[in-house]
């Protein structure tokens, strides 16, 4: 079942990475909701790991209202799972899960995308693109 999960994933990262999509990177799926992180590191064997962390960098109005908390706990979250063969980068899709009241701004798209590249590099577990959905829909790339 992880192995199509993970092929869906491949397919969905933009064109201009067609060479390291044939490396067979990792894929890191990241929900976000009110304090909480939920990373599922996708393997091309089709295995996958998943965990949790939870930190203080959300408020009843942004899933992100405080960014250097969100930066250091998606880092501890990626150093969760192991390093990549030969370093390769990977990519990511993130999932905002907690129901906004003004839903998902361009603005705050654009800080979770900074989060999840800060947190990469921090953890060395680099992610080359982000994309960001809201309740499952996608935003643009």
């Amino acid at each position: 079942m992880n192995v199509s999960v993970y092929q869906n994933h491949l397919k969905g990262a933009p064109k201009q990475y067609k060479l390291l999509k044939m490396l067979r990177p990792p894929v890191y799926e990241i929900e976000l909701s009110n304090n909480q992180l939920i990373g599922v590191c996708y393997y091309k064997d089709g295995s996958s790991k998943r965990y949790q962390v939870n930190a203080n960098f959300s408020n009843r109005r942004m899933v992100i209202a405080d960014f250097l908390p969100v930066v250091e706990a998606m880092a501890a979250l990626l150093l969760k799972f192991p390093k990549h063969p030969f370093g390769t980068n990977g990519f990511a899709v993130a999932n905002v899960t907690e129901e906004l009241a003004d839903g998902l701004t361009a603005i705050e798209v654009k800080a979770i995308r900074e989060a999840i590249w800060a947190a990469s590099r921090q953890s060395k577990r680099a992610v080359i693109s982000t994309a960001v959905s809201y309740q499952g829909q996608l935003f643009s790339q």
